[in-house]
């Protein structure tokens, strides 16, 4: 088997570069496709008899780093557009035509494309080093003994105008390009939100703990225990806090004063009340 090695960093603009050219019998094309992220990229290069070409495909978070078995995903489009292999394993080993191919390789929000040119005769082995690692959101409200707060986690480039990822599982891991990222977590049943700047290292998961400065309301209807009833909490100025079913609701808001609302059936009901960072309160309607 006879070896090219070829290195060309990760940066996260999309950029169009020429081709790369090696002489080793044959001719062999391998570059990012048009408005592809660059990776740094490993190539090797076997001779096989006609009808055994094909593509050896396998990825690694660091130069150092082992293959990955998982979280991969591969396609393989012809320069029609039209795939001719997809995949979720670690790594994938494809026979395909001689011809030219984009290779898709997807990590989380890392996303590589090559243009890979496969001349008769040749077996390639393309190794990707998606300079890579991830980030795990752990949301906590400040003074609330409370289970795993649920909520919103959204990843921004530092400029804020990419999104570059968007979980609402506790304690997910986002898979990310090595970089500086504006996370912002806000929970899901209220007006809470708050923003932190993070720093992904490839081959790392970084944690961050974003405190949410906020109390915590109990809604609840003292009646008939099979009664409808629909929630509205609005601000001190009515503006639309959150909306909820059900007989019990908990709500996280800021420090504050709120106006929460029972509907059940034609009776309205409503309580005003204030709430302060780290208080849980309990606001009970009912007849």
């Amino acid at each position: 088997m006879a070896l090219h090695d070829r290195t060309c960093r990760a940066w996260q603009q999309r950029h169009r570069r020429r081709g790369f050219t090696a002489a080793i019998a044959v001719a062999i094309f391998l570059a990012p496709a048009p408005h592809a992220a660059r990776a740094e990229t490993g190539l090797a290069i076997e001779m096989v008899k006609p009808g055994r070409e094909g593509l050896e495909l396998a990825a690694r978070l660091t130069a150092g780093g082992q293959p990955l078995q998982q979280n991969m995903s591969w396609n393989i489009r012809n320069p029609d557009g039209v795939s001719v292999f997809s995949g979720t394993e670690g790594t994938a080993d494809v026979s395909i035509p001689p011809g030219d191919y984009v290779v898709d390789a997807t990590y989380g929000a890392t996303v590589i494309e090559e243009l890979v040119s496969l001349p008769a005769g040749t077996r390639l082995s393309v190794n990707f080093v998606l300079d890579a690692g991830a980030l795990k959101v752990e949301p906590l409200v400040t003074g609330i003994p409370v289970p795993a707060v649920a909520s919103r986690v959204r990843v921004f480039s530092m400029d804020g105008k990419r999104l570059m990822a968007v979980s609402v599982m506790p304690n997910e891991l986002i898979r990310l390009p090595e970089g500086t990222y504006r996370v912002e977590s806000q929970v899901s049943t209220g007006n809470v939100k708050a923003v932190a700047d993070v720093h992904v290292t490839a081959g790392r998961v970084a944690t961050v703990k974003i405190a949410h400065k906020a109390g915590l309301a109990r809604l609840a209807f003292v009646g008939a225990p099979n009664a409808v009833v629909r929630w509205e909490v609005e601000d001190q100025s009515g503006s639309p806090i959150a909306t909820r079913g059900g007989i019990s609701a908990n709500v996280t808001l800021l420090p504050g004063t709120y106006t929460a609302r029972a509907e059940v059936g034609a009776e309205l009901l409503t309580a005003t009340f204030n709430i302060a960072a780290g208080e849980v309160r309990d606001i009970l309607l009912g007849n």
